[in-house]
């Protein structure tokens, strides 16, 4: 087997890669030459190297996710000379997380992002400054979609629970109705902890005829 290691020049991604997150640095790439001599390379992967910041040292190598199943958490702009997204696309990358194998969770994330120096926009709301510049909006709807995959017969149902991403946040959770109001709550508290005061409020609604009551305890909830 062959390996090389690619070096990549600052400005680095910041990227989501197996479980971890941390600037893209440097990706290995490993292969096999073709024993018949036709000069074919097989079995070429490629594993991304990360600097995860802070007291970690750089040139971790992730190789538990190929590079193709690693996903860009914050470009770097060169507009303004920094790390960042908006929170549409932290919501998606939070949908992301939710199809792992094993989730970090909206807390891992948003701490990272933060140690790594990238800036989360909020979308503008309708409001202005003095300025005339609009304001960030602070205040959020989530809308549930709510499914029992055993139908309404079950003795002990189960809902699967997902949220639209596209909102600016999102949500998920799978289990019983006591379940899937703790795992929508934990949710809840981690978005208030990762973004403190720029979060003033999350209030949930659904179309479906469903967990009305998990959905007025959730709006009744309080910040820890």
């Amino acid at each position: 087997m062959n390996s090389k290691i690619l070096k990549l020049d600052a400005p680095y991604n910041v990227i989501y890669a197996g479980g971890k997150i941390g600037r893209h640095i440097a990706t290995l790439m490993t292969w096999e030459d073709d024993v018949d001599g036709e000069a074919g390379v097989f079995k070429a992967k490629q594993y991304p190297i990360i600097d995860q910041g802070d007291e970690f040292p750089a040139g971790m190598l992730v190789w538990e996710a190929e590079l193709e199943d690693c996903r860009v958490l914050c470009p770097y702009s060169r507009e303004t000379q920094c790390n960042g997204t908006n929170l549409y696309w932290f919501a998606k990358m939070v949908e992301y997380d939710f199809q792992q194998l094993e989730p970090v969770g909206i807390e891992f994330m948003g701490e990272h992002l933060k140690r790594l120096g990238c800036v989360v926009r909020f979308p503008d709301s309708k409001e202005k400054w003095d300025d005339g510049t609009p304001k960030p909006q602070m205040d959020f709807e989530a809308t549930l979609s709510i499914f029992s995959p055993q139908g309404s017969w079950a003795e002990h149902r189960e809902y699967q629970v997902k949220s639209n991403p596209h909102e600016g946040l999102y949500f998920e959770a799978y289990g019983t109705e006591e379940v899937v109001y703790n795992d929508l709550h934990y949710q809840l508290m981690q978005y208030y902890s990762v973004f403190g005061d720029d979060l003033l409020s999350v209030k949930f609604r659904t179309h479906d005829m469903e967990l009305g009551d998990v959905i007025k305890k959730l709006n009744e909830a309080t910040r820890w």
